[in-house]
């Protein structure tokens, strides 16, 4: 056979339909795990009375809106840690804006707060409901991103499993949100945020199981 009709019947030849992408693959696990969220969270909490009505309090606005904002910038970076090379970018940075606004509103709620009261509002009366719910409902949501990172190619495990749960905590605190009366920030922006910390360690130590090449 010569060579020219090696290389025809070569390029003649249909070459594999290219996988789907990490992005692709990282919307499917996260929406399957969604669901499984939102199931369990309907069967064991459910929404507070008359949510609409306090959605037109900032603070209850800002409870949801903050976590929000960490879940689409931290899926952003686990989907870029996923491929070996890729850098943070401005995202990288960009992220650290939720916690510096959590920070700036506990404190402007302390400054407001007469000093009777922060203390009440602080401790509030749903620490034991709060942070294991924001960290089980975040589960399904890492573990679906994890499926999907497996098929990448992650260089620091650990550290696309710490935005893989750093992603579903931020959901999953929206979903929570929903369902918790506590409406001051002294309590929400440390409680959800330990919460959330909880959720993308677990992230980290999976990652660093489950991802190993």
């Amino acid at each position: 056979m010569k060579t020219d009709d090696l290389i025809t019947m070569l390029a003649q030849d249909a070459a594999p339909p290219p996988g789907p992408s990490v992005e692709r693959r990282a919307w499917a696990g996260l929406a399957l795990g969604f669901v499984g969220a939102l199931v369990l969270y309907l069967l064991v909490l459910g929404p507070r009375p008359d949510l609409l009505g306090h959605m037109a309090d900032p603070l209850v606005l800002a409870k949801m809106g903050l976590p929000l904002a960490l879940f689409a910038l931290a899926l952003v970076l686990a989907v870029r840690t996923a491929r070996p090379g890729a850098g943070a970018g401005r995202t990288g940075w960009i992220v650290w804006a939720v916690p510096a606004l959590a920070v700036l509103l506990f404190g402007w709620s302390f400054a407001v707060t007469p000093p009777a009261e922060r203390w009440r509002d602080f401790i509030g009366h749903s620490i034991p409901i709060c942070l294991p719910a924001i960290t089980v409902l975040s589960l399904p949501m890492t573990a679906g991103l994890l499926a999907a990172f497996r098929r990448g190619a992650p260089v620091h495990l650990r550290r696309t499993g710490a935005m893989a749960g750093l992603a579903a905590a931020g959901l999953s605190t929206v979903i929570y949100s929903t369902f918790c009366t506590e409406d001051s920030p002294l309590f929400y922006a440390t409680w959800y945020s330990l919460g959330i910390l909880a959720s993308a360690a677990i992230g980290a130590w999976a990652a660093g199981r489950w991802l190993r090449w």
